[in-house]
C-alpha cells in the first residue's frame, strides 16, 4: 500500500487550494443569495453540518448556510487565508469549522458569522467534532487528539508523537467517542474522552469518513473505496460490498438509512450487506465530500460548487 500516495490525496481534497498562511485575523462577510447563487464552479465543498435551523457546507473560505424552512441562503466569505475542511454542529445550535491553517471558526448565530481560534503546537489538525458540553475536539498529525471546553481559548492536548494522522473524531454520545486515522488505527472512549483504549482494522486499511450509528454499529470509509463495517464497538470489522469501488468521502445517518458520498459525484445507501447507487436526477460533481441529515432527506456538497438538498421518500 502506497501511503505516502494516499496522505497526499487526503490532504489535497481537504485543503483542496493550499495558500502561503496569514498572520492577521480574518473576518467574514456574509450576503443574502439565491440557490443558483449560493456558489461558483471553483467552490470546492469539503464539510456539511446541521443544527435545527439552517445547514452549513464549507469550502476553502466560503460557508453557504441554507436554511431549513426554504428562505433564502446566504453566501459567508472569509476575508484573508483560509481554508475550511470540516464543520460540525454542537448541543447548543452553533457550528465549529476546522480549518486546515490551525485555527477553528465558531458561529453562534446559525452560521451567519464566524470568528476565529488558533489550534495548539505545529501540528495539523485533520478532523473536528464538538463534543460533551458543547466542547471542541479536533484530530490531526502526529496522532493528536485535542479539545477544548472554552471555544477554542485554551487546549488539552494528547499525543503520542508517533509519524501518523488522525483523521476523524465522533462523539456517539456523551461518554462513547471514536477516532480513526492511519494505518487502521481506532481509538475508543467510554468516559467522554478522558481516556483512549487503541485498536485497529488492519494495517493495509487507510480509513478516511467514519460515522458510528450506536456504541456497538459503526462504518468507516477508505480512499481505496473499501467500506468496513463493525458491529461490537470495533471489536471486529466485515468488509461489505461496493461495487463501484470509488473512493468514499462523507457519511451520514438519515432515517436510520446509511448513506456514502465520494468520488465521481456517488451517491450511496447501504440495504444489507451492499451498497446502493442513488441516482440524483440533474446533479453531477467530481466528487461529494458534505453529506447531512436535513428535514425530510439530506444534503450532499462537494466539488465544482455542487450541493443539493435530496429528498427522501
Amino acid at each position: 500500500m502506497n501511503y505516502e500516495f494516499l496522505k497526499t490525496a487526503g490532504a489535497i481534497l481537504m485543503a483542496s487550494a493550499l495558500l502561503s498562511a496569514c498572520g492577521s485575523k480574518s473576518e467574514t462577510s456574509a450576503k443574502e443569495v439565491t440557490p443558483e447563487t449560493l456558489s461558483t464552479r471553483v467552490d470546492q465543498f469539503q464539510g456539511a453540518a446541521a443544527n435545527q435551523k439552517v445547514a452549513v457546507i464549507v469550502g476553502k473560505d466560503i460557508v453557504g448556510v441554507i436554511p431549513h424552512d426554504g428562505g433564502k441562503p446566504t453566501r459567508v466569505e472569509i476575508k484573508g487565508t483560509a481554508s475550511l475542511i470540516d464543520v460540525a454542529s454542537c448541543a447548543d445550535g452553533s457550528f465549529v469549522a476546522l480549518d486546515f491553517y490551525r485555527k477553528v471558526w465558531t458561529s453562534t448565530d446559525d452560521g451567519q458569522s464566524w470568528t476565529s481560534k488558533a489550534t495548539p503546537g505545529t501540528w495539523r489538525p485533520l478532523g473536528v467534532t464538538c463534543g460533551p458540553a458543547n466542547s471542541y475536539w479536533v484530530v490531526g498529525s502526529n496522532s493528536t487528539i485535542a479539545n477544548s471546553s472554552d471555544r477554542g481559548t485554551s487546549w488539552k492536548t494528547d499525543s503520542t508523537g508517533e509519524d501518523a494522522m488522525f483523521n476523524t473524531v465522533q462523539f456517539i454520545d456523551a461518554q462513547n467517542a471514536v477516532v480513526t486515522g492511519e494505518f487502521g488505527a481506532v481509538k475508543r472512549s467510554s468516559d467522554g474522552g478522558k481516556s483512549w483504549v487503541t485498536s485497529s482494522i488492519g494495517p493495509e486499511f487507510y480509513p478516511y469518513a467514519a460515522l458510528f450509528v450506536s456504541p456497538q454499529e459503526g462504518y468507516v470509509t477508505s480512499l481505496t473505496g473499501t467500506i468496513m463495517r463493525t458491529k461490537n464497538g470495533g471489536g471486529s470489522w466485515e468488509k461489505t460490498k461496493n461495487d463501484t469501488g470509488l473512493s468514499q468521502f462523507g457519511l451520514a445517518n438519515v432515517g436510520g438509512r446509511v448513506y456514502s458520498v465520494g468520488l465521481g459525484g456517488v451517491v450511496l445507501r447501504l440495504d444489507g450487506n451492499q451498497w446502493v447507487p442513488v441516482k440524483i436526477e440533474g446533479f453531477g460533481a467530481p466528487f461529494l465530500k458534505g453529506v447531512v441529515a436535513v428535514k425530510g432527506g439530506f444534503l450532499v456538497a462537494g466539488g465544482n460548487g455542487a450541493w443539493k438538498v435530496v429528498t427522501v421518500k
